[in-house]
């Protein structure tokens, strides 16, 4: 049987709440191109993906991107980095949290902080990066490389361990009937 649920964490309107604020922030900076968003940053490294986007990279594809993006455009990395990607990790970690809670894995809850602590790690990184470059940092990029899989593989199993939790919630309850 689940725990009874109380406090806002476990509200229907926060739930909710957060769920248009992080999915329509996804939607927002990854689909439409403005200053800082994704299309936009890809449109300054010709065509190339942001280190933040990819499944890992190499020391080479690292400085290769630093070196398409020029000065604006590092820059403007920079900026994305300290703003937009300031705010969204904590978003996206605490709504998957949020509906991890509301299902059949509500112990595994944390999970998406890991996303998120890793997801400001490797923030940091590509800051110590782009402020040192044109100097190389092999150890730092595979670090941030490292910071970035694992970012990626605990966002994945935070929306995993939410769908999954609450179907099988459901079928708990539908069998309990």
């Amino acid at each position: 049987m689940q725990p009874a649920k109380t406090g806002i964490l476990d509200s229907r309107a926060f739930y909710w709440t957060l769920f248009v604020l992080a999915v329509g922030a996804l939607i927002v900076e990854n689909c439409f191109r403005f200053p800082l968003s994704v299309p936009w940053m890809k449109s300054l490294a010709a065509g190339a993906p942001i280190l933040d986007m990819r499944l890992g990279y190499s020391e080479s594809a690292a400085y290769q991107l630093f070196d398409v993006l020029g000065e604006t455009g590092r820059g403007a990395y920079l900026l994305l980095l300290w703003t937009v990607d300031l705010i969204l990790p904590i978003l996206f970690g605490l709504f998957l949290s949020v509906a991890i809670r509301r299902g059949a894995f509500r112990k595994l809850r944390w999970t998406p902080f890991v996303a998120s602590a890793c997801d400001y790690g490797e923030n940091i990184a590509i800051t110590f990066l782009l402020l040192h470059y044109p100097a190389h940092s092999p150890a730092l990029v595979r670090f941030s490389s490292v910071l970035t899989v694992t970012k990626h593989a605990f966002y994945a199993t935070g929306v995993v361990l939410a769908i999954s939790g609450y179907v099988r919630s459901r079928i708990i309850e539908r069998s309990a009937r």
